[in-house]
């Protein structure tokens, strides 16, 4: 009688042991899930915001129009990864990390917003050029061919 309650008692701690760490897993993957949904946002910001963020600085910049219209003209020290190939966010994910902005632009805004949208989907912090590189040569800021 004995050895049946010690192995009754042995089974029950055991038993509750296994589901304490399932809980602590679940709660631990929550927790993960949860900071990656707080850093992922998209900014907008106006020229004047994006130039002081971006000039002179070592940051994630990327010029998501077509190779065409980068060699035509483009902020300083930008990458060009074209919104429509479609492998976009395979391209970004390669070379950027998620632990710090990623600024994105295009000829107007649109394409970038776009592209901000699925880079935020990936856990990305994405900041998007209102009014795009239109706007930036407006203002009469720096480009480069």
């Amino acid at each position: 009688m004995k050895k049946i309650l010690l192995l009754l008692t042995v089974s029950i701690v055991l038993t509750s042991c296994g589901q304490t760490t399932k809980k602590n897993n679940s709660t631990e993957n929550k927790t993960t899930n949860s900071a990656v949904q707080q850093t992922a946002t998209i900014e907008k910001l106006d020229t004047k915001s994006f130039y002081n963020r971006v000039n002179g600085k070592k940051v994630q910049l990327i010029d998501v129009r077509t190779p065409q219209e980068y060699v035509a003209g483009h902020l300083q020290n930008a990458d060009n990864i074209n919104v429509f190939d479609a492998n976009f966010v395979n391209q970004v994910e390669k070379k950027y990390k998620k632990d710090a902005p990623v600024y994105v632009y295009c000829r107007s805004g649109g394409r970038s917003m776009k592209a901000a949208q699925m880079l935020k989907s990936k856990g990305y912090h994405v900041v998007n050029l209102n009014g795009g590189f239109n706007g930036w040569t407006a203002q009469g800021l720096p480009s480069e061919k």
